[in-house]
């Protein structure tokens, strides 16, 4: 007798449907893919604004005397950095090396904290986060709660000014805020995953179609078009943003995916031990950019990389044509000696060889 895994659906989901998204499951929900189509979403976002349903993320509260005690000893990161109404990039650390998950963590004070984490580690996390949890503080899983929608690109600003924040232009990266439009409670976060000027809104689900209609409706005088994963994954890629289950895994440390400067060397943290042994004897193998000249295809994720002499000395980890370059890109698990800017390498694209060559990342920069 088998066993039918339950799709989820986002409060959203008849919007997309009505907006003629293509569907897909990813990360256990049923998520729009593309819209018009992951070229055309990609440079709106790159030119105008995009707006992205992220009600899959999940996002778990830890509370009480010791919150920060508890998120200082799971990340790697130093919470002391951060402030309140701040956010910040970090990892969950395996004592073995690996990674359980990238997160923002989200201070609203010293003893309460959001941690956003990703879709497809939802369960994961929490399990991770309450097994270590000794601290005296508690820990609440509220992603079935809340609806997350980011809104990004060059014209996010007026978009939100017209939407109700009048301020918004003065609102840092990394920082957010808990405000009301039109009597609604609203989290605005400066925080994104496409490299743009942009912000991640978190309302209750009950005020899930309000945001996304209000949002559609004012952002029509600024070319604001609904986004699916497809162009989310390639706007990221153009960042090297990491993606969990890609650059991140279980048997990748945290220094080997090229993010050593999320770690502190201070208060202990889990898998410090490693890291630093790592550190001291030196990383050898590394994440490393690559580009592919124009019009020889594009890499995939797990394509095998070579040498110049044919030796297969790695693999792609996220691979995809760039549309903002108008050329393929990836980004590859590769012996540190190939690390360096200009190496020529490699890629396997479609059963053939390909020349490349190691570049330094990200791929794309905002125009200022």
């Amino acid at each position: 007798m088998s066993i039918q895994t339950v799709v989820k659906r986002t409060p959203l989901y008849d919007r997309h449907v009505e907006l003629g998204a293509r569907m897909g499951t990813f990360a256990g929900f049923e998520m729009p893919l593309w819209y018009s189509g992951v070229v055309a979403e990609h440079l709106a976002v790159r030119k105008q604004v995009g707006l992205f349903d992220l009600t899959h993320m999940g996002e778990v509260f830890v509370s009480g005397r010791q919150a920060f005690d508890l998120v200082q000893y799971l990340t790697c990161n130093d919470v002391r950095r951060i402030g309140d109404g701040q956010c910040q990039y970090t990892l969950f650390p395996t004592p073995e090396g690996g990674v359980v998950d990238d997160l923002i963590v989200y201070q609203f004070n010293p003893e309460e904290y959001m941690l956003v984490v990703n879709a497809s580690n939802r369960d994961k996390d929490f399990d991770w986060i309450t097994r270590h949890d000794h601290f005296d503080c508690q820990v609440v899983n509220r992603s079935d709660e809340l609806t997350m929608v980011a809104v990004q690109g060059p014209l996010t600003d007026p978009l939100l000014k017209a939407f109700g924040l009048k301020s918004i232009e003065h609102q840092p990266a990394f920082s957010f805020r808990q405000l009301k439009v039109q009597s609604n409670k609203v989290i605005v976060a400066g925080t994104g995953y496409t490299g743009e000027r942009g912000f991640e809104l978190i309302v209750d689900n009950s005020l899930a179609t309000w945001l996304w209609d209000r949002l559609l409706d004012v952002g029509q005088e600024f070319g604001a078009v609904p986004i699916g994963l497809g162009a989310r994954d390639t706007l990221r890629l153009e960042m090297a943003y990491s993606l969990y289950g890609h650059e991140l895994t279980d048997e990748t440390s945290v220094l080997e995916a090229n993010l050593a400067w999320t770690v502190r060397w201070g208060p202990d943290f889990i898998g410090k031990e490693f890291l630093l042994q790592q550190r001291d004897e030196g990383v050898k193998r590394l994440i490393t950019g690559l580009t592919v000249d124009k019009n020889q295809g594009a890499p995939r994720h797990s394509a095998p990389v070579y040498a110049p002499g044919g030796k297969e000395i790695g693999h792609i980890t996220s691979g995809s044509f760039s549309p903002s370059l108008d050329k393929g890109i990836g980004l590859a698990l590769l012996p540190v000696e190939f690390s360096e800017p200009g190496s020529a390498i490699a890629v396997e694209i479609r059963g053939k060889r390909v020349a490349a060559k190691t570049c330094e990342t990200p791929f794309y920069h905002r125009p200022k």
